[in-house]
């Protein structure tokens, strides 16, 4: 089971450079943490104690992971010491499960614990040399980068891209130095120099652009050393090539499979004692390297132990989420909770999965955690961003959405309030927003709104309270250490004293998901505080002054990257990622997505190395991850009781999945079977139900179960006074979106539209032609003149309207307007040529019209049916009169092309027709109601088209039969009676445009309709 290799050989100054590593092997049926922690304990004795050197290499705070153990007392001799060792595992999760079994087996043995020093494989290189300064953060590496490269001869950077960023563009130099950073860790992780891969280049172009990598790179060191600091790569080579690698304390590697080359051979230099626990038998003693790393070349062939059973095939993201559930169910039958593992190979697949496992009341703990860019702190930071670079109107109503910044808003309104001694918080601030947004589309922040629209003061007052927020910003250009202060006071105003939440017990934590939520919230925004108070230590030669919006583009992508750890429970589910599942023990295991691009993920090619080390070293790299994940696998099928794998066909985002290759580690008889199986066949779903407590059943169901929007059911009892003309073509179309719009008086607001829509540009033509009628030219039988005058008055309604500061679609749109308005002009002009004039436009009838002469209420206009008096509303768009023949019209302006006819009437299967529309019929109904002294047989009724097509634009008079206008009130009578007993069943045919989609699949904002045709409602 144990194996010592030795290494000899070596450079530099150090004479003394051999390395013998204790290969121990824990084969593949049992969890390899569970069998180190017995190894460990077994021969805890064997290392003594350990007397660090004077010249002992200095350590970071935050790199030691140290813990009290027990206290030896009289069983010291007995004791469980491993305080002289340094244990180094592959993963977090790997370092709390095994540091959770030691001291658990140390309490069940009852013997005194002193606890080794746990490391990530990340940090071993720190252990093994002596640093020669402060190690430089990523974020100043990619500084000194962006400083060299900005300051370089541009001829020579063009070797390397050929388009250069902007000089002052400060974001664009450090995205290129960021790429430049990481060129030099992905090459140096290799244990290659840029010294070393110049030599390798094959052509000219090649060397020139690696000569000046290999230049630059030492000006960046150069710049590090005048900041103090050191490039930890740079300072692990450098320790490589003088043989000064070491280390102060026994080392014990866990699992430690795959290390960077880099590492192999700084550990191949140390001499002191190296353990390295293998999962593998030792008859495959071949397939490791000396330090019980995957040597590639041997597995290859390697042939897995899967099983036709545990392949399960599944469709897209939500069928994989929901064949989880099914194996949890199944599970669940002989595992507890803490015995199962869920499995995922790609992040995206666990919000999907906690979802369904919510919604079966399956308490779930993700290891991955959350980074900040996921909390609500994080979508902060992006909004801001993105406010303060547009500057414009839909940035701003996205911000104010924000929760903190809604909050704060609010309270301003509040404030206002409370000072003028009224009720200012009674309006709806966002929703007039948003009324603005979706109807007159501002841009600029900067640009006057329209003056006329009673939206624009609040808007105003909405930017100033936001303005006066971010004011802190409003500085001259100056370091990142200082804007750190300026973010963390801007966030400081949101977030003045965030307290977390208090959740009664674990047990109750999981449920209440507002708390969990407003939690996470609180540990975003301290971590968010501690990352801006850490970059005041940012090094002062490094940081350069930068403008306030760099500045905070900048600290949002380094704060979205903060990681918060979920809160682990006994009774929680544990969702881990695909790199813990090897070192996990739970054993029953439901693994969702063995599929590529995931597993194994590839490793992509990089412009900036020479071709043929891009394919020796990316070849290097993917053969040596296969090793890895068929390694991994084969202790997932090996280590546990159960292990289930779903293999689905497309990821979360949609993209096809094929299965992944490591299902052709087996025979190509199994593999192709399998595969053909997981592409063609469909598993029986099964329904999972959550079950029922007492305590849900006593109170009548489950209190923390999640309330989805639903449209509101009729009320009954709820009727109407006064309807519109427009509502009963509404009520016909559909009773219930009748009920949304004229009872509840609801319509949906779409702030999101980039251009007018079809009825707003109706509006704004009628709005055109409205102020025509009004205006001294009405009359003009001259083309010329009528179409200035259309066109003007078209500008004028634009103005008031949209104003200057609009989206550049309306002005487009503005200009469509003009076009039309050119034909109907013409159109015009001949319709005065054939006599007919104006008389008026935009006349109501509505019971609360006010006689002129009087200064009285008209006599209401309305039904009397039944006995019972329905009022009734309307506007006119014109009103024509022909003096000679003594005729009059009613028009009703268009913009498309259809006839009356068309709108009107809906031709059935028999070849009858039926109405669908009585906005005609309900006109002739108000004849006497206009002083119109004409019998309303007489009376004209038609549209004035304003259509697309210049051929379509003209006046349209219906032909109605007197059947058809008698079958139209029977229908008018009918719509009445059925609305005055609340009958407002959907239509089963649905509606073919249909305002509240929206609200029928997912929450949208809807206002209260106040315009002139919105009908009266009582109860």
């Amino acid at each position: 089971m144990v194996t010592k290799m030795k290494n000899t050989g070596g450079r530099g100054r150090r004479a003394k450079n051999t390395s013998q590593c204790q290969r121990v092997f824990c084969g593949w049926d049992t969890p390899l943490l569970q069998t180190a922690m017995h190894w460990l304990i077994e021969n805890s004795g064997q290392w003594g104690s350990v007397q660090e050197e004077a010249e002992a290499m200095p350590l970071l705070a935050d790199q030691l992971d140290e813990e009290p153990g027990q206290p030896a007392g009289d069983g010291a001799s007995n004791a469980i010491d491993l305080s002289s060792i340094d244990l180094v595992l592959p993963s977090s999760r790997a370092v709390s499960r095994l540091k959770e079994k030691l001291l658990m087996a140390a309490q069940a043995a009852g013997r005194a614990y002193r606890p080794p020093r746990f490391y990530l494989v990340g940090r071993l290189p720190s252990l093994l040399y002596r640093r020669p300064a402060e190690w430089a953060s990523d974020f100043e590496q990619t500084l000194a980068w962006a400083r060299v490269l900005s300051s370089s001869d541009p001829a020579q950077l063009q070797t390397l891209v050929p388009t250069l960023p902007d000089a002052d563009s400060t974001t664009g130099w450090l995205d290129l130095a960021t790429t430049t950073r990481r060129l030099w860790t992905k090459t140096s992780a290799e244990n290659l120099t840029f010294a070393a891969v110049a030599d390798k280049v094959e052509n000219a172009a090649e060397r020139r652009r690696w000569e000046f990598l290999v230049k630059s790179h030492d000006d960046y060191l150069a710049e590090l050393k005048k900041a103090e600091r050191c490039d930890p790569n740079a300072a692990a080579l450098d320790a490589i090539a003088d043989n000064r690698c070491r280390a102060l304390r026994p080392l014990v590697l866990v699992g430690a499979t795959d290390l960077p080359e880099m590492v192999k051979v700084m550990l191949s230099q140390i001499d002191t004692p190296l353990t390295s626990f293998v999962a593998a038998p030792e008859s495959m003693a071949g397939h490791f390297d000396a330090l019980g790393c995957l040597v590639p070349e041997k597995w290859k062939d390697h042939v897995l132990p899967i099983r036709d059973e545990q392949l399960i095939p599944a469709a897209g993201i939500e069928d994989q989420s929901h064949g989880v559930t099914e194996l949890l169910a199944e599970f669940g039958e002989d595992y507890s909770v803490d015995a199962i593992t869920i499995g995922v190979t790609d992040e995206s697949q666990i919000e999907p999965i906690e979802n369904q496992c919510r919604m079966l009341k399956v308490d779930t703990y993700r290891h991955f955690g959350w980074t900040v860019a996921e909390t609500s702190v994080g979508r902060l930071m992006d909004l801001l961003v993105v406010y303060r670079q547009r500057r414009n109107w839909r940035s701003l109503a996205a911000l104010v959405r924000h929760a903190a910044v809604f909050e704060m808003v609010q309270n301003h309104f509040r404030s206002v309030a409370e000072k003028e001694g009224g009720n200012k918080t009674s309006v709806d601030w966002l929703t007039r927003l948003d009324q603005l947004m979706a109807e007159a589309f501002p841009r600029s922040l900067d640009q006057p709104l329209p003056s006329k629209r009673f939206e624009s003061a609040l808007a105003d007052e909405i930017r100033d309270c936001v303005e006066t927020w971010l004011a802190p910003l409003n500085q001259k250009r100056q370091a990142i250490r200082s804007w750190s202060k300026v973010v963390a006071e801007v966030l400081g105003k949101l977030f003045p004293h965030a307290e977390r939440p208090e959740i009664d017990s674990p047990k109750d934590a999981p449920s209440d998901r507002t708390a969990k939520s407003a939690a996470r919230t609180v540990e975003a925004v301290e971590a968010t505080f501690r990352v801006l108070e850490g970059f005041e230590e940012l090094s002062v030669p490094l940081d350069s002054p930068v403008d306030s919006n760099t500045a905070l583009e900048l600290l949002s992508a380094r704060i979205a990257e903060i990681s918060l750890p979920d809160s682990p429970a006994p009774n929680k589910i544990e969702i881990l990622g695909w790199l813990d599942l090897a070192l996990d023990d739970a054993p029953a295991l439901a693994l969702c997505g063995l599929n590529h691009p995931f597993v194994p993920e590839a490793s992509s090619g990089d412009p900036f190395l020479p071709s043929s080390l891009q394919k020796s070293l990316n070849q290097r790299i993917n053969d040596r991850r296969y090793a890895r994940d068929v390694h991994a696998m084969h202790q997932m099928l090996c280590g546990r009781q159960q292990t289930r794998i779903l293999v689905g066909t497309h990821s979360a985002d949609g993209s096809p999945t094929p299965p992944s290759r490591l299902l052709a580690a087996s025979t190509a008889d199994d593999a192709a079977r399998r595969v053909c199986r997981l592409l063609t066949d469909h598993r029986v779903s099964v329904e999972i139900v959550a079950e029922s407590n007492e305590a849900e059943q006593e109170s009548g169901g489950d209190t923390n179960r999640i309330d989805y929007f639903r449209p509101p059911p009729p009320e009954p009892g709820r009727t109407i006074e006064t309807l519109s003309v427009t509502a009963f073509s509404a009520y016909l179309a559909c009773p219930y979106r009748f009920y949304l719009r004229h009872v509840l008086r609801l319509r949906p607001l779409d702030d999101a539209a980039l251009e007018l829509a079809a009825n707003q540009f109706g509006d704004l033509v009628h709005g055109a032609l409205e102020y025509f009628g009004e205006s001294d030219l009405k009359d003009e039988s001259d083309p010329s003149k009528i179409e200035a005058e259309l066109i003007a008055q078209l500008h004028r309604f634009a103005d008031e309207r949209y104003g200057n500061n609009t989206a550049s679609t309306v002005a487009l749109q503005v200009r469509q307007a003009e076009r039309r308005l050119k034909t109907v002009a013409l159109r015009q002009a001949e319709r005065v040529a054939a006599g007919w004039r104006i008389h008026a436009v935009e006349a109501s009838v509505d019971e609360l019209d006010i006689d002129r002469v009087t200064k009285k209420p008209k006599k209401p206009t309305g039904i009397l049916l039944d006995g019972q008096f329905t009022g009734l509303r309307g506007r006119f768009d014109r009103i024509d009169y022909h003096p000679e023949l003594d005729r009059w019209a009613i028009l009703d302006y268009k913009t498309h092309g259809h006839l009356p006819e068309k709108k009107h009437l809906k031709k059935l299967a028999d070849g009858s027709t039926t109405w669908v529309d009585l906005q005609l019929p309900l006109y002739r109904r108000f004849i006497p109601d206009l002083n119109i002294p004409a019998d309303p047989v007489d009376v004209e009724l038609g549209y004035f088209n304003v259509a697309e097509k210049d051929t379509e634009t003209k006046v349209n008079i219906a032909s109605f039969t007197e059947a058809q206008f008698a079958q139209a009130d029977e229908l008018i009578h009918y719509c009445v009676r059925q609305i005055r007993d609340c009958r407002f069943e959907p239509s089963e045919s649905g509606v073919e445009y249909d305002d509240y989609e929206m609200m029928f699949n997912e929450a949208t904002t809807t206002i209260a309709e106040d315009d002139d045709e919105s009908s009266e409602v009582s109860r």
